[in-house]
């Protein structure tokens, strides 16, 4: 059963988030800029500047065109607050039908993170990233969970994909893989959800890895040569800026490496600053006491996602493939978080919609179907 998407908005609740977005962008400019660098630059003089005469196309000169054009509308800090409440109205259409089946407390939570409300109110990729990935979101759900069918809406997807592989090739993988189980959930849920195991999913799965795995071994160099190639474009990429929280000395020279570092910079790359270097610099322990905060919330949201996918035949052919995808993604993408905690504050809330709000709205719409049936069922026995 499927819950009706009608008459269920509130206009108070969109009041509230346009209102925390509009905060975040005033206070990015006007406090965290004092502290350290904010965003790409989007001046219209400097973008026509650096793309004369380019015939390549980079996510950065992407960006810069977009908030140099908007830029040239709306001045200053306009150009990025415009696309804030942008994010702050496609949250709204995401969550008002289901908001009502929330902890008020878990969704403020997961929509107050200081590093989120700046990044998200800033010119930067991570803004385009966050906007473009709601846009997904809320088609996924809608389709997967509610009574929606394509629409026009579908070509705001379609752009909003391109808008991803464009910025960050690395998470389009996540939002493609939510994107297909959405568009084809009339289909996968008749012919995949009510057949396949939790032990079936699981051994299709590893048995996935394993081949790709043993094919990548004997027909590429990507266990050797790319996978170094690829370690020491990043080293060097944070490390020849001359950062003050750069993290140097990081044992960083073969696949080992790779694999052994991973096991404590995915969890330190997602809280941002040691508590060392909270204490250090004590600018930073606000930021180390948000990432805290920040890991228990997605620990708690993929511990409750995982326990649905054992007890929901149905939800499985959702869940379980984007866990999947989300642990690939992560693993691949960690050392961008490990060799300075400023830039691990940044980088991560590109992964904010696809790590916190799409779990929150699975559980959500999860909740509202489950109530609803049991409305309908109560109803059905008084008759």
């Amino acid at each position: 059963m499927k819950i009706s998407i009608f008459g269920t908005s509130s206009l108070g609740l969109l009041v509230r988030l346009v209102a925390v977005h509009v905060f975040g962008t005033l206070f990015a400019y006007l406090v965290y800029k004092r502290f350290t660098q904010l965003g790409d630059i989007y001046n219209p003089e400097l973008y026509e500047t650096y793309a004369s005469g380019r015939e390549d196309f980079t996510s950065t000169l992407f960006t810069w065109f977009v908030y140099a054009k908007l830029g040239s509308v709306f001045p200053g800090f306009l150009a990025p607050m415009v696309i804030g409440i942008l994010i702050a109205v496609v949250t709204w259409f995401a969550f008002r039908d289901v908001y009502n089946y929330l902890s008020r407390k878990l969704f403020w939570t997961c929509n107050l993170f200081p590093h989120f409300l700046v990044w998200s109110g800033a010119s930067s990729k991570e803004q385009l990233v966050i906007l473009s990935g709601l846009i997904v979101l809320n088609f996924a759900v809608k389709r997967s969970f509610a009574t929606k069918n394509l629409s026009i809406s579908l070509i705001f997807v379609f752009l909003a994909m391109c808008v991803l592989f464009i910025i960050r090739p690395n998470y389009f993988v996540i939002y493609f893989v939510i994107f297909t189980t959405a568009f084809f959930s009339p289909w996968l849920q008749k012919i995949v959800s009510r057949r396949l195991s939790v032990g079936v999913y699981v051994i299709i799965f590893s048995l996935s890895v394993i081949g790709v795995t043993v094919y990548l071994s004997l027909t590429s160099t990507f266990f050797s040569t790319d996978v170094v190639d690829f370690m020491m474009r990043v080293e060097s990429y944070f490390l020849s800026l001359e950062g003050g929280s750069n993290r140097y000395g990081i044992q960083w020279k073969d696949i080992y490496d790779f694999l052994y570092n991973s096991v404590w910079a995915i969890p330190q790359g997602f809280i941002g600053p040691t508590l060392i270097e909270g204490i250090s610099k004590p600018v930073q322990f606000p930021a180390f006491l948000e990432g805290l905060l920040f890991v228990l919330v997605l620990g708690y949201l993929f511990f409750k996602l995982l326990k649905l996918a054992i007890k929901n035949r149905a939800l499985r052919v959702y869940i379980l493939p984007y866990i999947f995808a989300c642990f690939v993604i992560v693993f691949i993408s960690y050392p961008y978080l490990m060799f300075n905690p400023g830039s691990a504050l940044r980088y991560k809330q590109s992964m904010h919609p696809i790590l916190i709000f799409y779990p929150l709205l699975i559980l959500a719409y999860h909740r509202a179907n489950h109530l609803m049936k049991i409305k309908l069922k109560k109803t059905t026995d008084n008759c």
